[in-house]
């Protein structure tokens, strides 16, 4: 996990670009057609709106002026809109969320895609450009993006379409607003539109001014939850050598010092929401206020009913809401544009090229070609050279060395893992296993994490069994169909005898072990290696090693250390 600190990136305007692809994709004729049906329901439902407007004009025009029969007649009809516009209304809602999770899904596989390709994932954890948490961003703040993206979307066109629909009446029942000023005689035509649209959009300029804040906040407060979550997982993964070490104290100090960035960012998020509240409650708290001075010369002229009241109000407050869609909506487009910020780095660091350095090649040849290689740090600072060498088929071979001269990062180079330094290594990629130090051993059945990274289905029962056995495993041969975490069950010990297991069922033509037996016994270390040797008399073997009980089974040996790497053939 890479904890976080209190910059933001600054926000880009590529940074939308993430909500585009889904639309140009292969699913795109769903996406369209579901869109076009959401926002065809929500143009009908907007319509249902401004008919009742003009309903309750005729409706109590009617009823104040005792016309009670007439009004109880207008009743079935009103009655029958209203369940079609609540029938329209639903079925909107229905669409919205089949749009969204179907959005979601897209996404979610596209990111998985580009997060397990390339060693991407590997990258934003270990490379020089980091992102951090990617579970976050791959699991919440894409379905944060389609959920809002379309709740804030939707309701923008609706309030287009009622804006638009209701600005038409407001503007002829509003009528033209006449006065004189200095030997002047003016006439405002649609002065109600105009004023509701003048109020609105002041109101916005000063919220997006004083609001604005609050976009950087939320930016960082999805980091410092992620962080605290991640915590939590180390404390899940870790939890036996935690209570060896009776660290508990020093969990909690770690996990306080997130929550601390939480709690210092979460006062920075109240404080710019309580600007944005304030601001937006005071609107709307004083909203009605310009309409009824712009309907004062109506009131006092007596050309102002009821029913023209009520039918004006409602076109004023629809045009009003409308308008006001950005000020209602400000906290949730900050959140928005937070996590698309998140999303749109995470994009472009994975899409970044790996660095080019050690140059790695596949090929169909038995033996493994290294050509002028050199191992470096980031710096570009040499840990070790290890020039020309070619491992023939069948080879053995031991690397050695002391602490810090670069065993593993050998192997990581070969593995295509490091890129720092100069050269190129080809050998049959397809045909080669590597088994690193700590063993990864997937949550699932046992056939699952022996048979990793192939398919459960790729070996039949009685070779699982038998390479079990081979391994010193056979007590858990009936129990390859049982569900666990065998990464808690088994012992550091078990998990490397369990990763031999599945090079004993690969069969590959070219292994490399990083220290893959350092947890176990001689007497099983040895076993081990008794069982490679004898599945796979014509594989080429390369160990990192410190032990020297481990020269009897190599031919020959690399030593890395001051400088050049020596090879040598191990005596027997």
């Amino acid at each position: 996990m890479q904890t976080t600190d209190e910059t933001t990136p600054p926000h880009s305007l590529s940074d939308w670009k993430v909500l585009f692809p889904y639309w140009k994709s292969e699913e795109k004729w769903w996406a369209w057609s579901l869109l076009g049906g959401t926002i065809g329901l929500s143009v009908l439902y907007v319509q249902s709106a401004v008919w009742f407007g003009a309903w309750y004009h005729r409706f109590f025009d009617a009823f104040f002026a005792g016309q009670v029969g007439h009004c109880l007649g207008m009743l079935p009809l009103y009655l029958l809109v209203t369940v079609g516009s609540v029938a329209v209304h639903v079925t909107q809602t229905y669409l919205t969320q089949v749009l969204s999770m179907r959005w979601r899904l897209w996404n979610t596989r596209v990111y998985l895609r580009q997060y397990l390709s390339e060693e991407a994932y590997y990258r934003l954890e270990h490379g020089p450009n980091r992102a951090d948490n990617p579970d976050q961003r791959i699991a919440d703040d894409l379905s944060q993006m389609t959920v809002q993206t379309l709740k804030l979307g939707l309701d923008a066109i609706d309030a287009v379409t009622t804006l638009f629909s209701f600005a038409v009446v407001l503007w002829n029942i509003g009528g033209v607003f006449s006065f004189n000023w200095h030997g002047h005689h003016f006439h405002i035509p649609g002065y109600l539109f105009l004023g509701a649209a003048i109020t609105t959009l002041t109101a916005s300029g000063i919220l997006e001014r004083f609001g604005s804040p609050l976009i950087g906040a939320n930016y960082r407060q999805q980091h410092f939850d992620a962080d605290l979550r991640a915590g939590l997982m180390d404390i899940r993964r870790n939890s036996e050598q935690i209570a060896f070490y009776g660290g508990e104290d020093a969990e909690h100090l770690r996990l306080s010092g997130y929550l601390a960035h939480i709690a210092t960012n979460w006062r920075s998020v109240v404080r710019y929401t309580w600007r944005v509240n304030f601001i937006g409650e005071i609107y709307t708290g004083i909203a009605t206020v310009p309409l009824w001075l712009m309907l004062a010369p109506k009131a006092m002229a007596h050309a102002l009913t009821f029913g023209l009241y009520s039918q004006i109000n409602s076109a004023y407050t629809q045009v009003r809401i409308s308008l006001e869609w950005f000020i209602f909506n400000y906290a949730d487009l900050a959140t928005l544009r937070s996590v698309l910020q998140r999303l749109g780095e995470f994009e472009r660091t994975v899409s970044q090229q790996p660095e080019t350095g050690i140059e790695r090649f596949a090929s169909e040849i038995p033996s493994v070609q290294i050509r002028d290689l050199t191992l470096c740090l980031p710096d570009t600072k040499p840990i070790a050279r290890i020039g020309n060498l070619t491992l023939e088929s069948g080879e053995r071979w031991l690397v050695r060395g002391p602490s810090g001269s670069g065993k593993s990062t050998f192997l990581r180079a070969l593995a295509g893992l490091w890129r720092h330094g100069s050269g190129a290594v080809s050998f049959n990629m397809r045909q080669a296993m590597f088994l690193p130090q700590r063993s990864y051993v997937p949550s699932g059945t046992l056939r699952q994490a022996l048979s990793y990274p192939a398919t459960p289905d790729r070996y039949e029962t009685a070779s699982c069994q038998q390479a079990l056995e081979a391994v010193n495993l056979a007590g858990y041969s009936h129990r390859l169909d049982e569900i666990a975490d065998w990464g808690e069950v088994l012992s550091p010990g078990e998990q490397q005898r369990l990763a031999v297991a599945r090079a004993l069922l690969f069969r590959p033509a070219i292994l490399f072990l990083d220290e893959a037996t350092s947890a176990l016994d001689e007497g099983n270390e040895r076993r081990l290696y008794e069982a490679l040797l004898f599945a796979l008399p014509g594989t080429t073997f390369i160990s990192v090693a410190h032990r020297d009980a481990l020269c009897r089974f190599h031919d020959h040996e690399i030593v890395l250390g001051d400088g050049n790497a020596v090879f040598s053939v191990l005596e027997k």
